[in-house]
């Protein structure tokens, strides 16, 4: 989508918006159903670990947790969770860490145990990990993405609106999966300690692999349900073969990542992990960072477009906000650079400012100017009224 593409379609505004609860959808009731079955399968799953080894299960609740609220943060920061109403992001964290693991785990045990039939046992031990996993979690967690975007199909206008349901999902998926992991090492650990398991799995699960698990791959799945959305245009099976070529790179560097590759070229030492680690894994990360610096783009277009037709007032988007509108990097330096300059109260009313202005032009999209927008039309207002006097003294020596 670009500029031109929203000025021809400007009768279609405003879109309306679906709620994510929607009862008379049956998308809404399956994906509600396998995320109660999920949290029933995942509480008896961990049943036996708070038994066993209480401290590492509580600890790694709270520790796992923790990590989630890190990357939450983190979306923040950048806006992203802008993009939907709370609830969206919690059914997809759901169904990535309660639905998916409910259904991938005994579907990896089945395809394994066909492996060990028709191959070897031998050949599962090294490559079913590669075999299963990727086949069966990528696209379970894929299913999760498309189920919401059945939910609440018009929620869905840009690449970023998936996007940032897919990582919600694989973060998910990769936080329970971490858990299990935690748990489980702790229950086999060769030491009578229930501590040291627990941020073991947090230094090489959690910060060395976190940045290209789960999260990564579904979000670059997820690039391909997008472009099949927004592109009703092209020919069915352009879209359909876009949406399986995300797909097939997602599953392929899932497949690369668990397969047992390279695996000789590296020693066993810190640092010969290390390297494999990241050997492995950037890759991933540049893909994934390649994807989303194309929805960022796409999304920076959309808002400009919408902003230009609803929100033409100077006083509630200037020209420099303006530009920055599809840039999150940009607005989180404009912020930075502002609470060094003028303090933490600046910075702090900068950014709700901003994302004040952001929900002003989807509330606009949505409805219309009107009731639905004048809290937030009176809220920039106001921030700007209590930042100018902040910002109008000359910056302080350094």
């Amino acid at each position: 989508m670009n500029l031109s593409n929203f000025e021809q379609d400007r009768t279609a505004w405003p879109v309306g918006t679906d709620s994510f609860f929607q009862p008379h959808r049956a998308a809404f009731w399956l994906l509600a159903a396998l995320i109660v079955n999920g949290l029933f399968y995942t509480v008896n799953m961990f049943s036996m670990g708070f038994r066993v080894v209480p401290v590492t299960a509580l600890l790694g609740l709270l520790v796992w947790g923790v990590y989630t609220l890190a990357f939450l943060l983190v979306f923040r920061t950048l806006d992203l969770l802008e993009q939907h109403s709370p609830e969206g992001f919690v059914l997809a964290f759901a169904w990535g860490g309660l639905g998916a693991v409910y259904l991938a785990a005994p579907a990896n045990i089945a395809i394994q145990s066909l492996c060990a039939k028709l191959v070897s046992p031998e050949f599962v031990s090294v490559w079913g990990p590669a075999v299963a996993g990727p086949i069966t979690e990528e696209f379970l967690k894929l299913a999760g993405v498309i189920l919401l975007v059945l939910v609440a199909r018009n929620q869905f206008q840009t690449y970023l609106s998936v996007l940032i349901v897919g990582a919600m999902t694989g973060l998910g998926f990769q936080v329970v999966e971490n858990l299990s992991y935690t748990v489980n090492a702790s229950m086999h650990f060769p030491l009578e300690n229930q501590v040291y398991p627990v941020f073991l799995n947090l230094l090489t699960r959690g910060l060395l692999s976190g940045l290209w698990s789960h999260a990564a791959y579904t979000t670059i799945a997820s690039f391909g349900v997008a472009w099949f959305l927004l592109h009703p245009e092209r020919r069915m099976v352009t879209r359909v073969a876009y949406a399986f070529l995300c797909f097939a790179l997602a599953w392929a560097m899932h497949f690369v990542w668990n397969s047992p590759l390279m695996d000789d070229r590296f020693d066993d030492g810190p640092v010969g992990m290390a390297l494999f680690i990241l050997v492995k894994g950037i890759p991933v990360v540049i893909a994934a960072g390649l994807f989303w610096r194309v929805a960022a783009l796409e999304n920076g277009a959309y808002l400009h477009a919408l902003a230009a037709y609803f929100v033409p007032e100077r006083e509630l988007i200037r020209d420099d906000e303006w530009v920055r509108l599809g840039a999150p990097l940009q607005r989180y330096k404009v912020r930075r650079e502002m609470g060094w300059a003028f303090g933490l109260r600046a910075r702090r009313l900068k950014a709700q400012m901003q994302r004040e202005q952001l929900r002003l032009i989807r509330k606009a999209m949505t409805y219309g100017r009107g009731a639905q927008t004048l809290p937030h039309e009176v809220a920039v207002r106001r921030l700007r009224a209590e930042l100018e006097p902040l910002i109008s003294v000359s910056k302080p020596a350094s």
